[in-house]
């Protein structure tokens, strides 16, 4: 699987931020359990074509979605879900950089067709996903602080460079 040094609690921050509103969280939590249950069916072969080991991955995203079931809020199931484990938080990057990518340009109707009538909004909710991940990039979130938001013009980045 392809690993990054971002720790999880990082992923965890990265995740909460992406997802302002609602309808931007519930994209996440579609494109993460959609994800998450491919890699879970994908053959081996599959699974090895794109990057990911073939015997880790799917128990890692089985095992993730079983401590996230239970959540009854987006942040306790984004907690839930990477618990610590970097290969989870990998997984979860990888999951809602793919899905905000294809449903950015995906019509209602495609959408519909490939996760089901549950769509709604969600082509405008991976826009915006796919604008704040370009914002905030997993370097940024490790240094950013909690309290600062990283949307728009509040990038860490953006900010230091006037201040010299």
């Amino acid at each position: 699987m392809m690993s990054t040094t971002i720790e999880p609690d990082h992923v965890v921050r990265l995740l909460l931020r992406v997802a302002p509103a609602g309808r931007e969280k519930r994209f996440v939590v579609v494109a993460v359990r959609t994800y998450f249950w491919r890699v879970m069916n994908a053959s081996m072969r599959k699974l090895v074509a794109h990057g990911l080991r073939p015997v880790v991955a799917p128990i890692v995203a089985e095992l993730a979605l079983a401590r996230a079931a239970a959540a009854r809020t987006y942040p306790e199931f984004i907690t839930r879900l990477i618990d610590d484990d970097h290969d989870a938080a990998d997984l979860a990057l990888r999951a809602i950089g793919l899905y905000a990518a294809r449903f950015a340009d995906m019509t209602l109707e495609a959408i519909e067709r490939e996760i089901g009538k549950h769509a709604g909004d969600l082509g405008d909710a991976a826009q915006v996903v796919q604008r704040n991940l370009s914002y905030i990039t997993p370097r940024t979130a490790q240094r950013a602080d909690t309290k600062t938001p990283l949307v728009g013009g509040n990038r860490p980045e953006a900010t230091t460079a006037t201040n010299h």
